[in-house]
């Protein structure tokens, strides 16, 4: 007996899990996955191409609706009896389904959502969209079934602002506590422990916390490797080792507010990039080269580090710029950061504060690099200014 209840309950659990596998879940095909075929000359008069998409179970009419969302504004949570497609023929959107992540869609791609499935979709916060809408037509007893409003989570660009607000910035001059994270920065960059340990007391003893260094150290493998960043780390570490022995407390600061377990790092990279960059916040990097490394440049390092409150954007940035003009053969990236504290506030006096800080707390020849593509970059603004 116990047997046969053992086998009953194996097969029960393995119809269980192929049920589990088979469950239907929505999809996104994008623009460019769509499986293009050619048409048969002997049906057309020239060149035609096509893309079959799945059929989509019915059983009466198939009725298709043309829907434009103004920017920000979406569904509510609902469900479909028969399924719907979306194909996406103007700005950019959002959808989810229940459970899952918040995907972005854009012009030219298709979802198709199967019956029964819980989602919603619409408008980016700062686009709109318009797609068709393809759906069996409702019966009475199969209509659509609203279900409750969306809770989305913080808008990146509120949380962007919010970290923004907290910067020390003002207009006339970078702090020294700021102006101490360059000669950290760039010593960590170069591996040079020795100076990076007198890098590292002088900005204890102008302000920096504990957890600011340490988040500007982390923030470093981002842009010179983790071998750098670890170096930098262990040698912060036994510097307050030693100092603690020696009686010193240095202040610890405050750690980063928690950030939530249903974060989408990737979509709040592409976002907050976007809005440092204040280019269209869906642009490929690299225009889809490398997948790989677009998703670790948004989701690691836009989405997850600048997410972290600790450091303020424009202390990433000021950290970004030190590091980058420690390293050989990255100015087109330097001239990127730039830009990006530019959009963030920095003006040519803050600029002349980091460059002169380099020359005097670590290399002539550093500052030299920085300064020539700050210059460069000028002239480039200046000549753009012109023309318009």
């Amino acid at each position: 007996m116990k047997k046969q209840f053992g086998v009953a309950l194996a097969l029960t659990l393995f119809s269980d899990a192929l049920m589990a596998e088979e469950k239907p879940t929505q999809t996104i095909t994008k623009f460019d996955q769509h499986l293009v075929q050619q048409a048969p000359l002997s049906n057309f008069s020239g060149t035609a191409q096509f893309s079959r998409l799945p059929v989509m179970p019915s059983a009466g009419d198939i009725a298709p609706t043309t829907v434009t969302f103004a920017p920000n504004t979406i569904t509510n949570w609902h469900i479909h009896p028969n399924g719907q497609y979306l194909i996406v023929i103007d700005g950019e959107g959002r959808t989810q389904e229940w459970g899952k992540l918040i995907q972005n869609i854009q012009k030219g791609d298709v979802v198709w959502c199967p019956p029964n499935v819980k989602h919603w979709h619409g408008a980016s916060v700062d686009t709109s969209m318009t797609h068709i809408a393809i759906s069996a037509v409702a019966k009475d007893d199969q209509k659509v079934t609203w279900l409750e409003k969306v809770e989305l989570p913080q808008h990146p660009k509120e949380k962007a602002q919010q970290i923004f607000q907290k910067s020390s910035l003002n207009s006339v001059s970078l702090t020294p506590k700021q102006l101490s994270l360059i000669p950290i920065a760039a010593f960590t960059a170069t591996g040079d422990i020795h100076h990076l340990t007198q890098a590292l007391i002088s900005g204890l003893e102008r302000g920096l916390s504990v957890n600011e260094i340490k988040e500007a150290l982390a923030h470093i493998y981002a842009y010179a490797g983790f071998p750098r960043s670890l170096n930098g780390l262990l040698a912060f570490k036994s510097l307050l080792e030693q100092r603690k022995q020696r009686g010193i407390e240095d202040i610890v600061g405050i750690t980063s507010s928690p950030s939530g377990s249903d974060i989408n790092y990737y979509q709040l990279g592409t976002e907050t990039l976007g809005y440092l960059t204040k280019a269209p916040a869906e642009q490929p990097l690299i225009e889809n080269f490398s997948p790989t490394i677009d998703y670790a440049l948004k989701a690691h390092l836009f989405g997850y580090l600048f997410s972290r409150d600790n450091l303020n954007y424009i202390d990433r940035e000021l950290v970004t710029i030190s590091t980058l003009s420690a390293l050989e053969g990255v100015n087109n990236q330097l001239t990127s950061h730039f830009k990006v504290a530019y959009n963030l506030g920095l003006s040519d006096k803050h600029f002349q504060q980091i460059i002169k800080t380099l020359e005097k707390e670590v290399s002539a020849s550093i500052a030299k690099n920085s300064s020539s593509v700050w210059q460069k970059l000028q002239s480039t603004q200046a000549t753009s200014v012109k023309t318009k």
